[in-house]
């Protein structure tokens, strides 16, 4: 089905909800490690297992882990949306209700990412049911939802008023 919004539109959608997504999923998640009272050589650390998973582990000994990893999940993260994009031009009911379609999302990301680190050899079950909860959380709340409004809202937009007003 058609939305009604050129590829341009689509492409810009993708790019910011992206990054915003990125942006608000490691607010929440290194939020948690200062609450926590991580070191800072800590926080820094989880930019360092992302690049991990692309370099191996002998990256841990490569000073140019951490900004590698701190792109490297921005690059997913604008992989992501751009998936979200594709999935609301097939499935245009999910610019509808974008915190229920955004929090699915989250769910499937957090999987497909858990899975990732399994193929890597780099997945850690998660050391105490909080630990658990404040990755699903980062997941739904501040990646999934933000990355669901920013489409719908960008999208809606490039509709149209007309067009917007059948996508409801």
């Amino acid at each position: 089905m058609d939305i009604g919004v050129t590829l341009r539109a689509q492409i810009v959608a993708g790019l910011i909800a992206g990054l915003i997504g990125a942006v608000t999923i490691e607010i929440c998640l290194i939020g948690a490690q200062v609450v926590d009272g991580a070191p800072p050589a800590s926080i820094a650390s989880s930019f360092a297992f992302i690049a991990v998973t692309l370099l191996g582990p002998g990256a841990y000994a490569n000073p140019a882990a951490v900004p590698i990893g701190a792109v490297m999940h921005l690059i997913v993260s604008i992989g992501w949306a751009f998936g979200y994009v594709y999935l609301v031009r097939t499935q245009p009911q999910l610019l509808i209700r974008p915190i229920l379609s955004g929090g699915v999302f989250g769910i499937v990301v957090w999987v497909c990412m858990q899975i990732v680190l399994i193929t890597a050899g780099q997945y850690h079950r998660a050391a105490n049911p909080r630990t658990l909860t404040v990755q699903l959380l980062a997941h739904i709340v501040f990646f999934g939802v933000p990355v669901a409004l920013v489409v719908s809202s960008m999208l809606r937009h490039a509709a149209g008023p007309l067009r917007s007003e059948r996508l409801r």
